[in-house]
């Protein structure tokens, strides 16, 4: 007889013993230092860029936004697995004790990032508006129980467009509902709302009464969070359970063209290739330029945006490193008539390579701001920065920690 408080207790142990594995490697004293740092400046910039604010800033829109984003976006966290299509499917009647606690769980996991949303959003927050800080925060718990309970009601429908159609809608209701709440509307508006989220509440109640589960799209729910945490760790230790796919990138293909074909230029090929097109290099690369170039352009003091230059440069080049044990498993890499110590060298030029790139892109980016002798002089300490980074200091870690 299945007793699902068990199971459910069962596959949260080993759900819980996973992560912690893992997050021992993620959560070492050398990240820490480094988000320490970046925290710092980060919310010393965040302080200064307030003060720069006047008051018809669009606070409460852009609170709204953020907000919304973080009370739409979030699903239940089930833990079914494929063979539960088998073994489970029939007992589906006697899982609710199960799904109470994984929604229960799954809530108290989003509330808490929903909450650092809010923390980070607290001094702009206090600076404009006169709603309490803390009627908002309970405002937006509440809310985010909702939003999951009609999210867990869309699940039934068979189709993505209509799950798509029911995200769209619930995130445009969370813009409205809380830009109404920050701008402190009549009370005719809160009662319209209030009667639209009835409204929706009766209605998913009725259309699903008589609906299972959706054990297909649960299951493959449940794969992409997993998949999306074992890529976070893949950045700092090996994943065996991680399954990357390449992806084609043909217009790509030119950048391969300048790499001589010679022998001793095998691993050269090799890895640009495998940057370009394996896993989420590429992808990382260009996101964490971008990111650069905002928080650049958000950084008030001059020399406070050279640091942040050589801050995402740092981070860049610590998340690329793992390229140089993408292909430890692979038993035809191994066989090339090259030494190991030619690989090395061939990984960290090739990083080189990319963080000069980078740090040109954060050079011209200053220069088009007109600072025009700061984006030289970044120039020339991310030359000297990346190089040090790369061939002395992983490189001597690597040494270290073997």
């Amino acid at each position: 007889m299945l007793d699902s408080r068990l199971l459910w207790k069962q596959r949260f142990v080993r759900y819980g013993s996973e992560r912690r594995r893992y997050l021992r490697y993620m959560l070492n004293d050398h990240l820490l230092f480094v988000l320490l740092i970046g925290l710092g400046a980060g919310a010393f910039a965040y302080q200064r860029w307030l003060q720069t604010l006047t008051s018809s800033f669009p606070y409460a829109m852009i609170e709204a936004v953020v907000l919304s984003m973080f009370l739409t976006y979030g699903s239940v966290r089930t833990f079914f697995r494929e063979a539960d299509l088998v073994f489970l499917l029939p007992a589906e009647a006697k899982l609710t004790p199960y799904l109470r606690r994984a929604f229960v769980f799954s809530w108290g996991m989003q509330a808490s990032l929903l909450s650092l949303a809010v923390l980070a959003l607290a001094p702009l927050h206090l600076e404009f508006s006169a709603l309490s800080i803390w009627l908002l925060w309970i405002i937006l718990l509440a809310l985010k129980g909702w939003n999951m309970w009609i999210g867990w009601k869309e699940q039934s429908f068979a189709t993505t467009g209509a799950r798509s159609f029911g995200y769209g809608t619930r995130l445009l209701f969370n813009m409205v509902f809380l830009y109404f709440l920050l701008k402190n509307v009549s009370i005719l508006f809160w009662g319209m709302l209030l009667l639209i989220m009835a409204a929706l509440s009766f209605y998913f109640m009725q259309t699903t009464k008589r609906k299972g589960l959706n054990w297909e799209h649960l299951i493959l729910q449940e794969e992409k969070a997993q998949l999306s945490f074992y890529r976070l760790a893949n950045i700092f230790t090996d994943v065996p359970h991680l399954k990357e796919r390449a992806k084609r990138r043909k217009w790509m293909d030119f950048v391969l063209s300048f790499v001589p074909y010679r022998q001793e230029q095998a691993f050269r090929y090799l890895y640009l290739r495998t940057f370009l097109r394996a896993g989420d290099y590429l992808g990382l690369y260009i996101r964490l330029t971008c990111i650069s170039c905002l928080v650049l352009y958000i950084v008030p003091p001059i020399y406070g945006k050279i640091i942040a230059a050589l801050f995402f440069l740092y981070a860049t080049g610590f998340q690329l490193l793992r390229l140089q044990q993408h292909h430890r498993s692979n038993i035809f890499y191994k066989l090339y008539p090259l030494s190991d110590q030619l690989k090395k060298k061939t990984v960290l030029q090739l990083l080189f390579w990319l963080l000069l790139g980078q740090n040109i892109v954060f050079a011209l980016f200053m220069l088009v701001f007109g600072y025009v002798v700061h984006g030289l002089l970044l120039l020339f300490i991310g030359l000297v920065f990346s190089y040090w980074l790369l061939f002395f200091y992983f490189n001597r870690r690597r040494r270290v920690n073997r």
